[in-house]
């Protein structure tokens, strides 16, 4: 294997998760590129400190261990990590997912650098615990990248205004690779939630860079477990998700302020009906009891924030009632 020129921080939250951590270690220490593992510990109380002290890894691999005051969230260990991150690409990295055997020679061929702050790139999602190679994405992440325009190996490199349908990607942390100059040069921070933190730092990723890649060519380098079973935030039903519709007023009034913002609304109205959609629907229709009240408080917030927003509704089927 080439060496790799490049080093890489990559920011792991870590809460209650030291088998992740350690199915991580064993994954680094079988790579030959410079890595800086910045661990922020979230309070954990299963042992995750002393993981972190047996774990045996090469001299190449480094790790950066903070352990948080107290519990804040993955935003709070995020942003922490984002100040103690020291390579030159940076990627958010959560404790239950893990990268694919050929992350770094795809990486080494990745757009990245000049103008280009940051790449985007294909995952696996999976919702069975022992499948880690499920080729498969959600559906908006499908279709985008299904959409091949004309761009020369390896050389995919966009302006927000030539492929705005990016902005409409699923708003994950793990699915992007950065240059550290850009996150900071942006000041891209996670807001102070516990749920939906990720939508504001995906959207000024995209208002703020020069340009972005996207890795239509290469293969899923990152696997995402989605499983029903368990307190997943993804199964979540009540008042944390409420902050959310204050969140993407502040995202739209950033994006009224960049010069393409007649191009860029339609795409931001399109996601947050996606997102209203799911929370007033499949969201709640597992949510147990108590899903109902919710479901009617989340449809009305979403009713307010069109009421109040500057991006027109997309045009929707009449509901079944």
């Amino acid at each position: 294997m080439a060496q790799d020129p490049f080093g890489y921080s990559f920011i792991i939250p870590a809460y209650n998760d030291a088998a992740g951590l350690q199915r991580h270690f064993a994954y680094f220490a079988a790579c030959g590129a410079r890595v800086q593992l910045v661990i922020v510990d979230d309070c954990s109380q299963d042992g995750t400190e002393a993981a972190v002290a047996a774990a045996e890894l090469p001299e190449n691999i480094r790790i950066t261990y903070r352990r948080m005051a107290e519990n804040g969230g993955p935003a709070a260990a995020r942003n922490l990590g984002i100040t103690l991150a020291g390579e030159e690409r940076v990627m958010f990295l959560d404790a239950d997912d893990l990268l694919a055997p050929c992350f770094f020679d795809v990486m080494r061929l990745a757009p990245l650098g000049g103008e280009t702050d940051f790449v985007l790139f294909k995952y696996h999602l999976s919702r069975d615990a022992g499948q880690r190679f499920s080729y498969d994405m959600h559906p908006v992440d499908r279709r985008f990248f299904s959409r091949r325009p004309e761009a020369s190996f390896p050389l995919q490199r966009f302006r927000l205004q030539d492929r705005p349908e990016a902005m409409a990607t699923v708003n994950f942390p793990w699915n992007k690779l950065y240059s550290r100059g850009f996150l900071q040069r942006a000041d891209i921070r996670f807001p102070d939630l516990r749920m939906h933190e990720d939508i504001t730092p995906h959207w000024q990723s995209f208002l703020r860079c020069r340009q972005f890649g996207v890795l239509d060519w290469a293969p899923p380098l990152i696997t995402h477990w989605e499983v029903p079973q368990g307190g997943r935030a993804t199964q979540y039903v009540g008042e944390k998700r409420m902050d959310v519709f204050a969140e993407l007023a502040n995202v739209e009034a950033e994006l009224l302020t960049h010069a393409g913002a007649g191009r860029l609304l339609p795409v931001f109205a399109g996601f947050c009906e996606d997102l209203f959609t799911w929370m007033r629907g499949r969201l709640c229709d597992g949510g147990g009891a108590g899903a109902e009240r919710w479901r009617r408080k989340y449809a009305a917030a979403a009713a307010a924030f069109w009421a109040a927003s500057e991006a027109e509704q997309p045009q929707q089927e009449d509901e079944a009632a």
